[in-house]
């Protein structure tokens, strides 16, 4: 008995590091920098996930050539989006929104989301917990 309970406290403090690094890398962001400067991209809803671990949205923005281009932004967790007083509903796709955040360093289209503000003026909190 006294060798399990050994060999369970070992487990213990030899796992703990190694999960609790994996929790904490999930939520860094090394793809953006906060120190950019935010920028605000006009479009259309093309797909918006509602689910965890993330809630996800992408949409259409027209190029300066006129060549659609997919970005994807993500918002906290479904229960953190709730608080923030979202919904399943709360983006229809097709409608037109304004997006402000910070983009990938990388130069994908992804964006740390800051806001964003649908064609009717409602204004919808971003950033990722």
């Amino acid at each position: 008995m006294r060798t399990w309970r050994l060999l369970g406290v070992t487990l213990v403090f030899v796992c703990l590091p190694t999960v609790g690094g994996v929790v904490a890398a999930h939520h860094s962001q090394p793809g953006f920098n906060p120190n950019t400067k935010p920028i605000e991209l006009k479009g259309t809803v093309a797909e918006y996930r509602w689910r965890n671990p993330h809630v996800l949205f992408f949409w259409d923005v027209k190029d300066p050539s006129g060549k659609v281009v997919r970005w994807v932004g993500e918002f906290g967790s479904v229960p953190s989006s709730i608080a923030r007083g979202m919904t399943k509903d709360t983006f229809k796709v097709g409608e037109d929104v304004t997006v402000t955040g910070i983009p990938a360093t990388a130069g994908t289209p992804a964006i740390q989301l800051r806001q964003i503000v649908k064609a009717d003026g409602t204004v919808i909190g971003g950033a990722a917990d």
